[in-house]
């Protein structure tokens, strides 16, 4: 939309004034600087109005797979339609506010049909999927007497996943049947059933590859197999915006998504199938086998994921985890949880009496802060069979989750 400035209404309103002065005086040369000040309303209204429908804007963002941390990059793409220069453009919601700020890009003086090229100062990229609007173009003439609006280009979906450690070893799921490095080595793809034929995905081994099928089709085609002897984990992660602490992006809740991946990809690593219980997912199991298309359905549903848990699991816990499980072979489930209590402790308890081995990682603000509560309720964990380990928001979460029963940070102390 087309509409004078405040520069602009102002100087309409002094060639109004000075047309009347002229007509009370019956001075002609007022007239001619009334009809000057309103052309150059008019001139500058039709710049902009036929400028700014002619205006294009790029916008592009790199590296195109971004993982939190990652430095973000911005480029922007302006380029004019029209023969006569002078447009002055500004873009708003050009970043999203993906840098804390949403600071507007000018471009000043954009020449007849030619284009300029701005690129923004990088900043670590935020986990989660950001959904950026199109560009609003705000275009003014060199006087600034005139302005339009009009958003132009494109939306832009960005999907950033969390940075994930890569374990050597999983304490929380030793119980699990996991091993703690160095232990005996489970079964994997190579004592398996076979499931079906897939098209092979990017990054995954050649070692299953189905000859036959690959000839008749054209392109490298694999065996899908399924574990024989050895069944899923369940990996259910949750937290409520309440109890999350910190500032965005280090949170306690970032930690937990962190943890529950870590965990989750050294699983499929490993040549085993998970079940991951997200409250965005209304606790609907995603089921990952191991594969690299998995891996990245991994990332993209934890980039998803948002404090949205419940505060009290532990009223829900057995509806949770009941029937969730794909069939008799699940080996066990571990939550990352932000929040401990004793309902909590009792329902993981009961949960445990089933025959179900159950474990789970507790990500706190300091684990020092965290002691007293947990002294009291870590006996009856532990007089369960359930392994519990504390993770600070500072802490290191390859040493974290591979020290051992209680984490770095002994209880005992």
């Amino acid at each position: 939309m087309t509409r004078p400035t405040p520069r602009g209404a102002a100087l309409v309103a002094v060639a109004v004034a000075t047309y009347v002065a002229a007509r009370i005086l019956g001075t002609w040369e007022l007239y001619l600087v009334a009809l000057a000040f309103t052309g150059m309303v008019c001139v500058s209204w039709g710049l902009v109005a036929a400028g700014g429908r002619r205006l294009q804007v790029d916008r592009g963002v790199s590296p195109t797979t971004l993982v939190a941390g990652d430095p973000l990059l911005f480029s922007f793409r302006v380029k004019s339609g029209l023969l006569l220069p002078g447009l002055q453009v500004t873009l708003y919601d050009a970043t999203g506010g993906l840098d804390g700020s949403d600071r507007p890009v000018e471009v000043e003086s954009l020449g007849g049909r030619s284009g300029r090229t701005f690129t923004s100062t990088p900043w670590p990229a935020r986990r989660g999927v950001h959904r950026l609007p199109a560009p609003l173009a705000v275009a003014e003439d060199p006087l600034g007497l005139v302005r339009m609006r009009r958003r132009t280009g494109e939306q832009l979906h960005l999907t950033v996943a969390p940075r994930l450690p890569e374990l050597s070893s999983c304490a929380p799921c030793v119980h699990l049947g996991m091993r703690l490095g160095g232990g005996r080595r489970l079964p994997t793809l190579d004592a398996s059933e076979f499931r079906g034929i897939r098209p092979h995905e990017p990054g995954e081994p050649l070692n299953r590859v189905d000859w036959k099928s690959t000839a008749k089709t054209g392109s490298l085609m694999l065996r899908e197999m399924e574990a024989a002897t050895v069944g899923d984990v369940t990996l259910l992660l949750n937290g409520a915006a309440a109890d999350v602490v910190g500032d965005g992006p280090d949170t306690t809740f970032e930690v937990a998504v962190q943890a529950a991946g870590a965990m989750a990809a050294h699983e499929l690593r490993s040549g085993h199938s998970v079940t991951l219980l997200l409250p965005d997912r209304g606790w609907r199991p995603l089921r990952l086998s191991p594969d690299a298309k998995s891996l990245r359905r991994l990332l993209g549903a934890l980039a998803e994921t948002g404090p949205n848990g419940l505060s009290h699991l532990g009223p829900s816990l057995r509806a949770i985890v009941a029937d969730r499980r794909p069939n008799a072979r699940s080996r066990g489930v571990t939550l990352v949880v932000l929040k401990l209590d004793g309902v909590l402790v009792d329902a993981l308890v009961r949960l445990r009496a089933t025959g179900l081995p159950v474990s789970i990682v507790h990500v706190v603000d300091e684990p020092a802060a965290d002691w007293h509560e947990a002294r009291e309720l870590r006996p009856s964990l532990t007089a369960a069979g359930i392994r519990y380990v504390p993770v600070g928001r500072t802490d290191d979460l390859h040493l974290a989750l591979s020290a051992g029963p209680v984490g770095r940070h002994a209880l005992a102390r």
